[in-house]
């Protein structure tokens, strides 16, 4: 009988040719066994079959998991099958009985250990591999840490498999052990006549020992079809599946088999990528490679061209695919854009369990239980699925109430009861109110002895509180909506049935104690998180999104593949944290592949040009390049592969553009959907300023009530705007100075980089201290002001002429800052007076501490040296900010020494401030002007003064004195070497960007001069004072109003 590997190319028909073969055996009487690695190929094959033969008979088309439950159904009739959250019971009580005075004695308990150690044996028995086998395994390895490692990993593998073996226990891995073991006894196989083997990237050892079982009868043929064959990244399947099947006795078919008619740019990429070579060339390829700034701009550009696709295209839905790796980060965003272009959609429309108010609510329960703290009881009592309506209607006046008691009391709850007493908007409540919160407190003190007795006390709440019923009333008063009363009363049941599961798996196989309450809350969060509620039924028609895994051989017409990032796609994190690099190459000697960071890497590889492979007309490929945070996101490396495929003038066509955070909400006039056209509306009217919006959408207009009602909203507002903007005397009323004013006085305005600042900041601030010359004292603000200036001057001594670089000279610093506190006067209280400075010593001291040790990481890192060499220097320039004469004086820079003591032109600036520090993010936004125009005259003041031809900006830093820290704007090629590990500002700049945004931010300030200079000084649209714990010293004379300024009645002049 045959046993042959079909090892082909991408876009080879073998699929085709193995279910006509299939056919033909079903004809002769015989039975097909159709193994596959995913659901979409499953569906995949089954359509061919139905295609080919008008239905699916005689033939089983499942994964190994099925078939290995088809070999052992007697046996595990007679055995009980343990679910992963029991797993993690059962490992938890084991290790924690017998992991004292080991390895792992110090991480026994944590969650972390016990699903890596859980992970581990999973590997370990898929690899056929039993504890005494592992015991030998550790015996012969020379690394005592790692042997160590290892023998108390077979000792927890072996407790484990005791304790099921006691107990009749199995896990779905002993199915696939037991599988292999019982293959010669079952009859399953009695009438088959082929069994195929597809799509497989690779196969584990078990499931490969159950195919060379299969391999010993001469009942039946065996087709492995492998069609991911590209000869520039071959070595992954060939080291891997093909070895091992070889060695069972397959033999590799190498005929050439008909292809599958693609696009020819399509094929080429899918062909010849990872090659390095150019292939593709011209201007209208059928790839493209796009960037976004955010999951909902990419989702949002990906969901228009699939519209266009679907519109203008005629390409059924079904027939495209969007390929993600990380799907739960994205599904939010591809139902709501989906849903607003009428786009179908096959993705699970499930929410997460752990993202639902009602789920945070009850979580609150148990937290208060525990913790006894103010947060939860707050959360608690305003709560509108805990509490009756009647309550939570009330939470303005219950959360005002609470914010008056003392949090930190033990019986705040009596506080709070006393205060609602008091309150006579409450007394028509107060009895129903007090109910309650007894509820709450008896909850709280009732007793537990374990985690069994607290599970039974919190869902006993849950049925007291009758949150069912509250929902309902909820829903009946209009509160919610009909949906949100479906998922709400689905998600209820759910954390029910989770917390009734947690209790029966304590009773069963855990030994409850009140050590345990803390993983009992990381196993709820877990089990919250794995969960979800579903109104809706999965659609079965629409465009397809689907994880990159389950690229294997089915095909589309257009593919999409979004979020190619560094770190995403590919992933090369390391699957288990129990080793490092080095145990993950002493494991693969074994033959023990822990899914290392390496083998998962060329994994990736694979699947990725599969998704390609995926496509036959067209290909869509983005990476994003900031995450949902605002952090920059690598695009990927595969990125780089595919773009090598291209000629320079294929490029420029084909790879778009970077799309910056601030161009994300940019509208075209092809508006996709009824809420896009909108939003073009408001661009064009309220940005843009045209008015030929109406023109452009009035088919829309004229057919929908809802858009043309809002666009009148919209250009009425815009009008008044515009009014603002051109009526003088509205002008004048929002802050501007009448142009019939004498502005002679403005064009001589001492300006600064804290001038800027102060501007934009509220440019009415800046009018009363800068032109009318008023200064209101406050006392804290002066004092802040004087430490500050105080911590400039001792630092600025202590630096200049220092020769202790590497160690804190306490003796110097003492003696400066002694000197220092002579001048200070104020002070009568000699023990005040001394605790003031000490304190000033311990503050300053850190500071120099932490600088020291940043400045030989340096070193460490360099080679080279930072010298603080310049400090609070003066400066004048005129050659920047459009030729404005601007003042400053910085306060040090840090020129790099090299080996020979020579300065190499490398330096740092630092500003330091006294608390909380800004960084980039402030500067790009016109929000701060000090370090970029400190690097503007530091340029000039090292070639002239320095002699220092070509200077080269590292960073530019303020350094906070008393939270000692640094932030501000690096360049990312030098950003591991002035901070260590992971600290250091989030946001780094590429050095092609640097100039880019200096530039950037000297045009914000031009134009924030040109408005001094014309006299616009309007109110701030939001007052900085607002929810500050400052008072601005100029209110009594502000017209500021947070809800006039939405209506536009402030003025200040």
């Amino acid at each position: 009988m045959l046993k042959e590997i079909f090892y082909v190319p991408f876009y080879s028909k073998t699929r085709d040719i193995l279910i006509l073969k299939s056919i033909d055996v079903i004809k002769s009487g015989k039975r097909v066994v159709y193994v596959l690695p995913s659901r979409e190929a499953m569906f995949d094959v089954r359509d061919k079959f139905i295609t080919y033969n008008g239905g699916i008979t005689d033939t089983d088309i499942f994964g190994f998991e099925d078939l290995e439950k088809q070999i052992c159904g007697d046996f595990i009739k007679d055995y009980t099958l343990i679910s992963s959250y029991e797993i993690r019971e059962i490992l938890r009580n084991i290790l924690h009985k017998i992991c004292d005075n080991s390895y792992y004695e110090k991480v026994k308990g944590k969650a972390g250990f016990v699903k890596s150690v859980l992970s581990f044996i999973k590997v370990i028995k898929r690899k056929m591999i039993n504890p005494n086998e592992l015991k030998s395994i550790a015996d012969s390895i020379d690394r005592p840490t790692f042997k160590d490692k290892l023998k108390n990993l077979a000792y927890f593998y072996e407790s484990y498999e005791e304790y099921k073996i006691k107990r009749k226990l199995i896990d779905v891995d002993d199915i696939s052990i037991k599988a292999v073991e019982l293959f010669q006894n079952t009859n399953y196989f009695n009438n088959v006549g082929l069994i195929i083997v597809d799509g497989f990237i690779n196969i584990d050892y078990v499931n490969m020992k159950l195919i060379g079982e299969m391999a010993k009868s001469n009942r039946y043929d065996i087709y492995i079809n492998i069609p991911f064959k590209n000869e520039f990244n071959e070595s992954f399947i060939r080291n891997g599946i093909i070895k091992d099947l070889c060695e069972l006795g397959f033999n590799v078919n190498n005929d050439i088999y008909e292809m599958i008619e693609v696009n020819h740019d399509v094929k080429k990429v899918a062909t010849y990528i990872y090659s390095g070579e150019t292939v593709l060339n011209g201007e209208d390829l059928s790839i493209k490679i796009m960037n976004s700034p955010s999951i909902e701009h990419e989702v949002r550009e990906t969901a228009r061209l699939i519209k266009r696709k679907i519109v203008f295209d005629k390409i059924n839905p079904d027939r495209i695919a969007v390929f993600i790796k990380n799907i739960d980060d994205y599904r939010t965003q591809i139902i709501d854009i989906f849903d607003e272009m009428n786009i179908p959609v096959k993705i699970n429309r499930g929410i997460k369990l752990s993202t639902m108010p009602i789920t945070n609510d009850i979580y609150n329960l148990i937290s208060y239980k525990l913790n006894h703290d103010y947060e939860s009881f707050v959360n608690i009592m305003t709560s509108k699925f805990l509490v009756p309506y009647e309550i939570s209607k009330r939470s303005r006046e219950i959360i005002d109430l609470l914010s008056g008691i003392d949090r930190d009391k033990d019986n705040f709850e009596d506080e709070f009861v006393t205060a609602m007493k008091d309150d006579k908007s409450l007394n028509a409540t107060f009895e129903f109110l007090k109910r309650y919160v007894d509820v709450f407190i008896n909850f709280r003190e009732v007793p537990y002895k374990d985690t069994k007795e607290f599970v039974e006390s919190v869902l006993k709440v849950i049925d007291l509180l009758e949150i069912d019923f509250n929902i309902k009333a909820l829903f009946d008063m209009g509160i919610i909506r009909s949906s949100d009363f479906i998922s709400n009363v689905k998600a209820l049941e759910t954390i029910k049935q989770i917390l009734n599961k947690e209790l029966e798996i304590k009773k069963q196989y855990g030994e409850p104690s009140i050590d345990d309450i803390e993983n009992f809350q990381n196993d709820i969060l877990d089990m919250l998180s794995n969960f979800d509620v579903s109104i809706r039924n999965l659609d079965f028609e629409g465009v397809r999104i689907i994880s990159p895994d389950l690229a294997r051989g089915q095909m589309y017409d257009v593919v999409f593949i979004l979020g190619v990032n560094e770190g995403v796609l590919p992933s090369t994190k390391s699957i288990n944290p129990i080793f490092d690099f080095s145990d993950e190459e002493h494991l693969e000697k074994h033959g023990i592949y822990m899914l290392s960071r390496k083998w998962e890497f060329e994994r990736e590889k694979v699947r990725f040009n599969a998704c390609i492979a995926s496509a036959m007309k067209e290909v869509y490929v983005s990476y994003r390049t900031t995450d949902e945070d605002g952090c920059n996101m690598i695009k990927s490396p595969f990125i780089d592969d595919l773009q090598n495929l291209f000629d320079e003038k294929s490029k420029e066509r084909l790879i778009a553009p970077i799309v910056y955070m601030k161009d994300r909400f940019a509208f075209e006039c092809d508006a996709a959907s009824k809420d896009e056209a909108l939003l073009y509306m408001i661009d064009s009217k309220w940005n843009k300023r045209q008015d030929d919006a109406n023109t452009i959408y009035s088919n829309i207009l004229e057919n929908d009530l809802y858009l043309t009602k809002s666009y009148s909203y919209i250009n009425f507002s815009a009008s008044i705007e515009k009014k603002r903007r051109v009526n003088c005397e509205t002008n004048n009323y929002m802050g501007i100075i009448s142009k019939d004013a004498n502005l002679k006085e403005l064009s001589d305005i001492h300006l600064s980089a804290s001038s800027l600042n102060s501007y934009v900041v509220c440019p009415f601030k800046f009018f009363i201290e800068t032109l009318l010359n008023l200064h209101m004292s406050d006392e804290f603000i002066e004092s802040k002001k004087s430490i500050g200036s105080l911590y400039h001057e001792v630092l600025m001594k202590y630096y200049k002429d220092n020769l202790d670089l590497y160690d804190v000279n306490e003796d110097r610093l003492e003696e400066i800052i002694d000197e220092s506190f002579e001048k200070i006067t104020g002070i009568e209280n000699d023990i005040i007076f001394d605790k003031i400075k000490q304190e000033f010593y311990n503050v300053v001291f850190q500071l120099v501490k932490d600088d020291i040790s940043n400045r030989l990481y340096y070193y460490n890192k360099t080679g080279a040296e930072l010298i603080p060499s310049i400090f609070e220097k003066k400066f004048e320039m005129q050659d920047h900010y459009g030729g404005n004469i601007f003042h400053g004086k910085i306060d040090r820079i840090d020129l790099e020494r090299n080996i020979d003591g020579k300065f190499t032109g490398k330096y740092v600036i630092y500003d330091y401030k006294s608390g909380g520090i800004d960084g980039i993010r402030q500067c790009i936004e016109g929000l701060d002007f000090q370090l970029p125009t400190y690097y503007m005259a530091v340029e000039n003041i090292l070639k002239e003064e320095f002699n220092i031809e070509y200077p080269k900006c590292l960073g530019l830093l303020y350094y906070s004195i008393e939270k000692v820290k640094r932030n501000g704007i690096v360049l990312a090629l030098y950003k591991k070497d002035l901070f260590k590990g992971n600290s250091g500002p989030r946001d780094v700049v590429g050095e092609n960007n640097f100039n880019v945004i200096i530039d950037w931010i000297e045009k914000k300030g031009i134009e924030n001069i040109d408005k001094i200079k014309t006299g616009i000084f309007n109110l701030p649209d939001e007052c900085p004072f607002e929810n500050s714990s400052f008072n601005c010293a100029y209110k009594s004379i502000c017209r500021y109003d947070k809800y006039a300024m939405e209506r536009g009645e402030n003025s200040v002049v």
